[in-house]
C-alpha cells in the first residue's frame, strides 16, 4: 500500500504499502499518506497521500508481515501487535450508534462533509496519491486489501476476491483468485490484465528515453525519470514473475526476495483495458518484457496512465473512468460536492444507500452543516473549540482518537544552503515543535508529546525516541552558532510551503507557520509563508520549495514509509539520499519477523535524525462527529479514512 498525502488526512507512496499525502487539517497527509494535508497516502489500500493539509496517504505503525495464507473465509491477514488507535473516548452517543446496522433503514443519502475536492481517477501517481482522492475511489477502484476500523488493520475484499494465500515460501509466491463474476462497470473483467499493469506501472523497470535510446535524467538530481510516474515501488519492484490462468482469474505472483507486506499491494487497480485503448496497446503483458517491449507503447501506456485520468473540477470523464467496485462516481459540481451511486453492474452486496455525496465544505464551517443537518458525518482536524462545540450537539456521537498520520517538516536537499546539514540542524534547533505540541495539539489531546520518530507513531508499542533529544527544546544560540559555521549570509530565507487554500482555511497550520517565523527570526532565518492552494498538485510533486510542512497518513505497515526516504522513491519530494538508509530499506522490505523490522525501522529513523532529512513534529488526533441519522459510519485510523465502508452506510429507521 502507498502511504498518502493527506489534505485532509494522512498518507506517502511506495509502490506497496505506503504513506499518502494528507493536507491535515484532517491531515492535509500522499498516505497514502498517502500527506493529509491531506498527507500523502501510499498506495495500496488507499495509498493516498493526503498531503494531509499536509498527511496521503501512509502506512506507519508495526505490522506483522504476512507469512503463511490468508484465511479466505475472512480475509484478515492481521498486522500483529498494533494498537488500537482509534480507541479514545465516545460522547453524547444516541439511540442509534454508529457501526450498526439497521433492519429495514435502505435507500437514502448520506453527506458527508470534506474539506477537499477531487482530482484524480488514478490515486497511484506521484500526483494523484492523495487522501482527498482516496476518500472518493475507495469504493469506486478495486482493492485486493483494504484498511478496516477499529485498528487500521489489513482485510482482504471477499467480493473481489475468493482466495489470496501464500503458496510457496522460496521463492515467495502468492496466488490469487478472483470472483469469477467480477468485472467493471462497463462490462470486461477484472482479471490478470489488471494484476500486471498494477506490476508494470509501479516496478519502476521503465525509464523514459531519449531519442538516441539513453535514460533521460532530472537536470537538477540527475536521477532517471520513470516512465510511469508512480507514488512508490515497494513491493512491486521485488516481483519477478506473475503466471495468469487461461480466464485470467487466477494469479499467481513471484517475488525475487521474500515481501511481507505483500498484502498491501495491487490496491487502487485502475482498468488494463482502459489503458490499453487509450495508449494503442493490444496487450498489457507484452510490457512487461523489460527488455524487449517496444519503447514506443511502453511511453504511450505511461503517458495515459499518469495524465490520462487527471480531471479538471467538474469534469468527469465516465467512457475512460469505470467502477470496479460497490459504487460509481455519478456527478460533480466543481467546488461544490462529488455524488456515488451503487454501481448497477456490481457483483456483490449492493449498498444500502441510494447515493453518499461528498460534500466540499471547509473544515471551520462542517460543524455548522452537520447541526443543521446540511452533512450526517465529518472528521475535519480536531480543535478545542470544535471538540468543545461538537460535544454540545443533541444527536449527536463524537469519537476522539490517534490515527496513523503526522505532521512533519521537509527539507528540499536541492536547495544549496539546506544541503549543509549545519543549515539544517540550525532550523531544526529554532523550531518550537513543543510550543506547536502544547498550544495546538494538547488543548484537544492532553496526553499529546512532540513525536521523535518518522516509523512509528506515539501509540504504538514500538516507538521510541531516535533523536538523542538534540532537537528537543528551542535553541537560538545553538542555532546562530551553525548558520555562523556554515558560513551562509543572513538572515537566510527560506520558503515554507503548505496547503493553504482561501476556500478551505487551516487556522492550526497558519499558527504553525507564525510560530516559526517568529523563532526562526531569532535564529536568523527569515521565513517566507509560501503556502498555496496548489500546494500537492503543483508546489510539492514539482519541488518547489524550501521547507514542505504537510502530513503523512498511513498505516501500520512498515514497508509503506519506505518511498519517503528511498533515494528517488516516489514520495521522496526532498531528493533526500542516504546508501545506508536505502540498504537498510532493502532489508526491511524483505524481512518476514516482526520483530527484526521494528528493530530496522528505528535503525533507519536513527540515521534519519543524524542526517536530519526530515523533522517530525506529532502524531495527529483524530475527531468523527456523527449525527444518529446515520449509521454504519466507522473511524478508520489508517489512510482508507472513513468512507472505507461506504457501501455499509444507512440512514437510520425512524
Amino acid at each position: 500500500m502507498i502511504t498518502k498525502r493527506k489534505g485532509t488526512k494522512l498518507v506517502a507512496v511506495l509502490a506497496g504499502v505506503s504513506l499518502i499525502a494528507a493536507a491535515c487539517g484532517d491531515d492535509d497527509d500522499p498516505d497514502d499518506t498517502t500527506v493529509e494535508d491531506t498527507t500523502a497516502t501510499t498506495a495500496g489500500g488507499g495509498g493516498t497521500t493526503t498531503p494531509m493539509t499536509g498527511t496521503t496517504t501512509p502506512m506507519t505503525g508495526t505490522t506483522t508481515p504476512m507469512t503463511g495464507t490468508t484465511t479466505p473465509t475472512s480475509g484478515t491477514t492481521g498486522s500483529t501487535g498494533s494498537t488500537t488507535p482509534t480507541s479514545g473516548t465516545t460522547t453524547d452517543t444516541t439511540t442509534e450508534m454508529t457501526g450498526t446496522t439497521v433492519e429495514g433503514a435502505e435507500g437514502g443519502t448520506i453527506t458527508y462533509g470534506e474539506a477537499q475536492e477531487f482530482s484524480d481517477y488514478n490515486n497511484n501517481t506521484v500526483n494523484g496519491n492523495s487522501v482527498k482522492n482516496g476518500l472518493i475511489l475507495n469504493r469506486v477502484l478495486p482493492d485486493a486489501f483494504n484498511f478496516t476500523a477499529p485498528d487500521g488493520s489489513l482485510e482482504m475484499d471477499e467480493e473481489l476476491l475468493d482466495s489470496a494465500e501464500i503458496t510457496n515460501e522460496d521463492p515467495q509466491v502468492v496466488q490469487f483468485v478472483v470472483n469469477a463474476e467480477a468485472a467493471w462497470s462497463d462490462g470486461e473483467p477484472i482479471d490478470c490484465d489488471d494484476w500486471q499493469l498494477a506490476w508494470l506501472s509501479s516496478s519502476g523497470k521503465w525509464i523514459q528515453q531519449d531519442d538516441a535510446g539513453a535514460p533521460v535524467t532530472d537536470p537538477d538530481t540527475g536521477l532517471e525519470l520513470p516512465v510511469f510516474d508512480t507514488a512508490g515501488t515497494t513491493g512491486y519492484d521485488q516481483i519477478e514473475t506473475m503466471e495468469c490462468s487461461e480466464d485470467g482469474k487466477t494469479i499467481d505472483v513471484t517475488w525475487g526476495s521474500p515481501y511481507g507486506d505483500w498484502a498491501g499491494l495491487f490496491t487502487n487497480l485502475v482498468p488494463a483495458h482502459i489503458v490499453e485503448q487509450e495508449a494503442g496497446v493490444d496487450d498489457i503483458a507484452t510490457l512487461l518484457d523489460f527488455e524487449n517491449a517496444p519503447y514506443e507503447q511502453v511511453k504511450a501506456a505511461g503517458d495515459f496512465w499518469t495524465t490520462g485520468w487527471v480531471l479538471e473540477p467538474g469534469t468527469l470523464k465516465p467512457e475512460i473512468m469505470p467502477s470496479g467496485d460497490a459504487f460509481t462516481i455519478d456527478s460533480w459540481e466543481a467546488g461544490q460536492a462529488v455524488t456515488l451511486v451503487p454501481n448497477e453492474a456490481y457483483w456483490g452486496t449492493p449498498p444500502s444507500l441510494d447515493s453518499v455525496v461528498v460534500r466540499v465544505i471547509a473544515d471551520d464551517a462542517q460543524s455548522q452543516a452537520l447541526q443543521n443537518e446540511e452533512i450526517q458525518t465529518m472528521d475535519p482536524q480536531p480543535t478545542p473549540d470544535l471538540l468543545t462545540q461538537l460535544e454540545g450537539f443533541e444527536n449527536v456521537t463524537v469519537e476522539t482518537g490517534s490515527a496513523f498520520t503526522f505532521e512533519h517538516f521537509d527539507f528540499n536537499f536541492r536547495n544549496e544552503a539546506l544541503a549543509q546539514l549545519e543549515v539544517r540542524q540550525a532550523f531544526a534547533k529554532c523550531l518550537p515543535r513543543q510550543q506547536m505540541v502544547d498550544q495546538l495539539i494538547v488543548p484537544t489531546n492532553p496526553e499529546a508529546e512532540v513525536l521523535n520518530s518518522r516509523w512509528f507513531e506515539d501509540f504504538e508499542p514500538d516507538y521510541q525516541d531516535n533523536s538523542g533529544g538534540e532537537y528537543q527544546d528551542v535553541d537560538i544560540e545553538g542555532a546562530q552558532a551553525l548558520l555562523e559555521e556554515a558560513g551562509v549570509e543572513t538572515p537566510l530565507q527560506l520558503r515554507i510551503g503548505w496547503l493553504n487554500d482561501p476556500a478551505a482555511p487551516n487556522q492550526r497550520r497558519a499558527d504553525e507557520v507564525a510560530l516559526t517565523t517568529a523563532s526562526c527570526a531569532e535564529a536568523g532565518f527569515e521565513i517566507i509563508d509560501a503556502g498555496s492552494p496548489t500546494f500537492f498538485d503543483v508546489e510539492l510533486p514539482e519541488g518547489d520549495f524550501d521547507i514542505a510542512m504537510f502530513a503523512w497518513s498511513g498505516s501500520s505497515l512498515k514497508s509503506g514509509t519506505s518511498s519517503t526516504y528511498q533515494t528517488n522513491g516516489g514520495n521522496n519530494q526532498g531528493n533526500y539520499s542516504s546508501e545506508d538508509v536505502d540498504a537498510l530499506i532493502e532489508e526491511l522490505n524483505a524481512e518476514l519477523d516482526p520483530a527484526r523490522i521494528n528493530e530496522l525501522a528505528n535503525e533507519i529513523d536513527t540515521i534519519l535524525w543524524e542526517d536530519l532529512a526530515t523533522i517530525p513534529v506529532f502524531t495527529f488526533p483524530s475527531l468523527t462527529a456523527t449525527s444518529n441519522t446515520a449509521v454504519g459510519i466507522e473511524p478508520n485510523p489508517a489512510q482508507n479514512g472513513l468512507t472505507w465502508n461506504i457501501e455499509q452506510w444507512q440512514v437510520a429507521a425512524e
